[in-house]
């Protein structure tokens, strides 16, 4: 294992024996899809999980498929990956329907690894399913161990078990301080074609079927000897019934955006901005988050000028949204992606002394003064970043265009491109 990394172990197994509802066992949170449907999961989703002291990336991937074909396929080659860049893989199967041949052919893959092999029976939901771990023997990875993700049976055990063969914290340095980026948009823009090159490498499973990725998808990047969390979400299109698998990739888009600093907002720049796109923007400022513009597929547009003006003015709910032209088929503008990133994470932080806030006030003032019959402003101050928050105290109320003149003055003299500014009013009586 490299060092400068949490040591990862890998969730592998054939589909539909629990490897999603296990992995949310483990972490105490419904953080991947688990869904009866077989194959739900396609790309590896990682998560820290902390146990005994110790931290660790527990991944979840696809189900295992002989002779996998079209989207089963690419499924596979992420499959093949994450057990390379494991410290440690659990095979679960399934202990109520035994070894398959799928899990047979798994286990002479793992039987020659050169990381411990943990193997895990799923489903072990009483005591009369226990007698079929005994089974799984047969399997010839040592001892299994019956647990039961949906109900949490023995995941204590399993975690101990993973914590034994961990490698020496010695060989370890904790990833701490992670910022976290969602990369959103609408179904089959490119957002995973985005981040396999961001990642240097194929993290996402890729496809011309739109609706490819269903999850939101964890990856942590080194970017200048730095840790960055990107999340790759499902397309987003809220759908119209509740139960189905597009609902739960949807709820998953808007809970990376809550849980990141910055969202990149890809869209498909060869059919210009969409209704749809606009919604997106809009919760991405509704959630107080910075926002990235990332016109992809570029080299697909012919009025580049206009498309490009055209971009800014749709686009733009709060002013100042960088927006970026790339491809991320040929990797043309990718480079700038996350240095655009870090700038208005740098923005979202931001945090302003008082007396340069009452001079860009006062200025302001003096530039435009107050709509006749509204209050007087006497002072203001941030009261917080992340995104940047301002309450400004004035002798009676102010207008909802004075506000916005007001945002935008602040805006511009501290540098709050691409984040939301929040403006609050507290109005004092004349005395």
């Amino acid at each position: 294992m490299s060092p400068g990394r949490l040591p990862r172990v890998a969730l592998v197994g054939r589909q539909n024996v629990g490897k999603s509802t296990l992995l949310n066992r483990l972490l105490g949170s419904r953080q991947a899809i688990a869904h009866e449907t077989p194959g739900v999961t396609r790309d590896r989703i990682e998560a820290k999980v902390d146990w005994g002291g110790r931290e660790f990336m527990v991944i979840d991937t696809g189900g295992y498929v002989r002779r996998a074909t079209g989207i089963e396929a690419l499924v596979a080659r992420q499959v093949e990956r994450a057990l390379e860049d494991a410290d440690v893989i659990v095979l679960v199967v399934d202990a109520v329907t035994g070894p398959q041949d799928e899990d047979a052919d798994l286990a002479r893959r793992l039987r020659r690894a050169k990381v411990p092999v943990l193997l895990a029976g799923n489903k072990v939901d009483s005591q009369t399913q226990e007698p079929g771990v005994a089974e799984l023997y047969r399997l010839g990875l040592g001892e299994p161990i019956g647990v039961s993700a949906l109900h949490g049976r023995a995941s204590g055990e399993l975690l101990d078990r993973i914590v034994e063969v961990l490698p020496d914290e010695a060989d370890i340095e904790e990833a701490a301080g992670e910022s976290a980026f969602a990369i959103v948009g609408r179904p089959n823009v490119g957002k995973s074609s985005l981040l396999n090159r961001l990642a240097r490498e194929e993290r996402a499973v890729v496809s011309e079927v739109a609706g490819t990725t269903r999850d939101a998808v964890d990856t942590v990047i080194e970017w200048e000897g730095r840790p960055l969390r990107f999340v790759d979400t499902a397309g987003f299109r809220k759908p119209s019934r509740a139960e189905n698998l597009e609902y739960y990739g949807y709820v998953r888009a808007v809970k990376a955006i809550d849980r990141s600093e910055v969202v990149a907002l890809v869209l498909d720049a060869s059919e210009g901005v969409t209704t749809e796109d606009r919604k997106i923007a809009a919760r991405v400022a509704e959630a107080g988050r910075g926002l990235v513009a990332v016109a992809n597929k570029w080299d697909l547009v012919e009025e580049k000028a206009q498309r490009f003006e055209e971009i800014g003015e749709r686009l733009e709910v709060f002013p100042g949204v960088p927006v970026l032209r790339t491809s991320a088929h040929t990797g043309k503008g990718v480079d700038r992606v996350v240095p655009a990133l870090l700038d208005v994470y740098s923005n979202w932080l931001k945090r302003v002394a008082t007396a340069q806030v009452n001079r860009v006030l006062e200025d302001a003032q003096g530039l435009q003064p107050a709509p006749r019959g509204g209050g007087r402003i006497l002072y203001g101050t941030q009261v917080s970043s992340a995104p940047p928050r301002f309450v400004i105290f004035t002798t009676g109320d102010l207008t909802p265009v004075y506000k916005r003149f007001l945002e935008n003055r602040l805006r511009d003299a501290f540098g709050f491109e691409g984040v939301p500014v929040r403006l609050s009013i507290r109005a004092r009586g004349r005395r």
